[in-house]
């Protein structure tokens, strides 16, 4: 992928093509009809259209909760001919929707992405069916069930919110286009066969978006800006997080607390389930008495408390009073998408936050395709109302859009064993390219106990996934002095890279927001063409240049697979030749992980919490083999100011003839930014040179 060059901070939320003007305008939707349907359709910008096909005899539908960008694009062409055909073009491609419900769709150069197509209606429900190219393969979507992944490509499937199973009607093809049905609901069915997708949407309307680009970056850009960009999460999330249910007492919850600060193992976040409060939403005063937050917030500690979708006693009763209650398989959820609902039930979070909660973890809201959807919004909504720290929840399945809450999701309720373990990357990418850039999963296990060498591994793999948290049911401990001193020792060793690759991964965070590429990426988005790469799930990239490849194995051995290129080994900096399959053993306190020919890697201190202190020193790792570039981006971490500019980035750019590494004038600045940094330039054969950066153009000749 082509580096990401943005001039102002500010423009992390601008990023956009520039695209050529068309001269003639015409109205920004026009109307078609099939049988039985009215069908309306416009573009809401220039890679997205827009088609809604619903009952002659109905209103139109409301407006999808998941989309961010409703309104018509007033730029696109819209024209209507005599004989009733529409058209509505786009610098980016044309979408024709004849008479009888036919569609077709062209990209800019006029070349058929969709050569026929229909929709129609029956049986209370809508079906799109779509010609495209036999050799296309689908991905998005999401994972199969809980504890597995399934394959990356989706050639049929029904749309289904789950513990531990997310699937939504996302869908993007290699040949240049995908749809997102908008619908709010769960049981849409697809079907690829021989080149022709059947889509089924069960109900009487379809809220149906297309978008048109050249690759899978530009596709998924699509669909993030549709349903709205990633915020970048609170920097503490980026850092080491442990979960558990099951405390005795004050005592023992804060005893963790020193555990970790006295053995030297780095941890941002405390995250409690439910016996951390009392009738809904009081602390619970036998685990956390007045002023436990405040002594956490000086520990550098941030707290995280879990919420379900429900309230119990006089709380109830309220709510069935005032007709706010959905009836669920666990109890009675709230209605979070009747506004009322939402108002009184965050009035009652005001205090917590207030009193120091940093985030949300929410759980059991899979009743509705848009449960987690709206607990999420109604929290975020909230949340920016009376703080102008950043919000952030994780939950446990998500829908199109939840993103643009600050909402991340984590894979569920998983089981301790190996087979889980190796189906968490598959399921973590699949989510990825779905559209939800921010998972993690509960690392050891949360049904059953893990062995210490799963801990181990399981600790290692997640370093490189966007949410690196810890999470074991009743009792279960996760803290790495209880799987002995050889995994444990692994474990903080772990934890400590994690630490190290935080500037890094901070960075990708905001190329996520600015282009809406997730982190945690598959190989065939690089290597779009390794047929090797298409449904490889136990390796992936973070970023485009780190290639992370961890045991998920007993034993320590496994096969790695770097695709054609030059490589160098993460741990040890030897060149490696891609293009082949390797096998490799990998002692217990190892990770396997390469790095591409061509890459500016910045590694931080090891940290105790993300806030301990500044990042300085800053190693600068640079694998040589072709030019590279990478630009440092920073912030201060807690506010979202940066989205008005309050940001810098520094500009690295490495000449491969040359051997000359060039650090360029920093551009922006927030307040508390570090003005002089001192920086350890390191190449892989173990030379480093040292120099001192206070905002210049500075050059080191290797």
């Amino acid at each position: 992928m082509t580096p990401l060059k943005i001039t102002h901070c500010a423009a992390v939320l601008a990023v956009f093509p520039l695209f050529a003007p068309i001269a003639a305008r015409a109205a920004a939707t026009a109307s078609a009809s099939a049988p039985g349907l009215n069908i309306t359709v416009s573009a809401v910008d220039p890679s997205t259209f827009h088609l809604v096909a619903y009952p002659k005899a109905a209103a139109p539908p409301s407006v999808s909760p998941f989309v961010a960008q409703t309104a018509p694009w007033s730029k696109a062409v819209v024209r209507k001919s005599a004989s009733g055909v529409v058209t509505v073009q786009t610098p980016q491609g044309v979408l024709e929707v004849s008479p009888g419900g036919r569609v077709r769709l062209r990209d800019h150069a006029g070349h058929a992405l969709l050569s026929s197509g229909t929709v129609a209606s029956s049986n209370y429900s809508v079906t799109l069916t779509l010609t495209h190219g036999k050799d296309e393969r689908f991905y998005g979507v999401g994972n199969e069930s809980r504890d597995h992944s399934g394959p990356l490509t989706h050639p049929s499937g029904t749309s289904a919110v789950d513990n531990g199973a997310t699937r939504v009607p996302f869908l993007w093809s290699t040949g240049g286009w995908s749809l997102l049905a908008a619908n709010n609901l769960t049981g849409s069915t697809w079907k690829d066969n021989a080149g022709t997708l059947t889509w089924t949407t069960p109900a009487p309307y379809l809220d149906l978006y297309l978008s048109v680009a050249p690759d899978a970056y530009g596709l998924l850009g699509a669909e993030s800006r549709l349903t709205g960009r990633a915020p970048i999460p609170p920097r503490w999330t980026f850092g080491f997080m442990v979960s558990r249910w099951g405390y005795g007492d004050a005592t023992d919850v804060q005893d963790k607390w020193t555990q970790f600060r006295n053995r030297k193992i780095p941890v941002d976040a405390f995250i409690y389930d439910y016996d951390w409060f009392d009738n809904d939403w009081d602390f619970n005063t036998n685990r956390f008495p007045a002023g436990s937050l405040a002594k956490m917030k000086k520990m550098g500690l941030h707290f995280v408390g879990i919420r379900k979708p429900r309230v119990n006693g006089a709380n109830l009763d309220f709510a069935h009073k005032q007709g706010w209650i959905l009836n669920s398989s666990l109890g009675v959820d709230l209605r979070f998408d009747l506004p009322e609902a939402r108002s009184w039930w965050w009035s009652h979070h005001i205090p917590l936050v207030q009193a120091g909660v940093d985030g949300w973890w929410n759980d059991e809201a899979e009743q509705s395709a848009d449960e987690f959807f709206q607990m999420a919004k109604t929290q975020w909504d909230g949340w920016r109302a009376m703080s102008p720290r950043r919000a952030w929840t994780i939950s446990r399945a998500f829908a199109p859009g939840m993103q643009r809450y600050g909402a991340a999701t984590w894979t569920g309720d998983i089981r301790s064993e190996w087979e889980t373990l190796q189906n968490q990357p598959g399921t973590m990418l699949n989510w990825s390219m779905a559209g939800m850039p921010y998972s993690g999963q509960d690392i050891g296990g949360f049904i059953g106990k893990p062995s210490p060498e799963l801990y181990a591994r399981w600790v290692e793999e997640g370093v490189f996934v966007p949410v690196m948290r810890v999470h074991g049911n009743l009792g279960s401990d996760r803290w790495p002095w209880a799987f002995g001193e050889d995994s444990g020792g692994a474990a903080v060793k772990a934890i400590e890279l994690r630490y190290r690759l935080i500037p890094y991964l901070y960075t990708l965070g905001a190329q996520t927001e600015a282009t809406g590429v997730p982190m945690m990426r598959p190989l065939f988005l690089e290597f779009p063409k390794d047929e090797k790469t298409f449904d490889l799930r136990d390796e992936w990239l973070m970023g485009d240049r780190l290639l992370a490849a961890p045991i998920l194995n007993e034993g320590g051995a496994r096969d790695v697979y770097l695709p054609a290129g030059q490589w160098y080994d993460f741990n040890t900096g030897a060149s490696v030749a891609g293009g082949e399959t390797r096998h490799i053993q990998a002692a217990l306190d190892v990770i396997p992980a390469y790095v591409r020919a061509g890459t500016i890697l910045p590694l931080g201190p090891v940290l105790q919490y993300t806030g301990e202190k500044p990042i300085d020193p800053l190693e600068v790792r640079v694998y040589p083999g072709a030019d590279a570039a990478f630009t440092l981006y920073e912030d201060n971490g807690d506010n979202y100011d940066y989205q008005k500019g309050a940001c810098s980035r520094i500009p690295m750019h490495w000449d491969d003839r040359a051997r000359t590494l060039t650090i360029s004038p920093r551009m922006g600045s927030y307040p508390g930014m570090l003005m002089t940094r001192h920086l350890n330039v390191v190449l892989p054969s173990g030379v480093r040179k040292s120099v001192t950066y206070v905002g210049s153009a500075v050059r080191i000749g290797f």
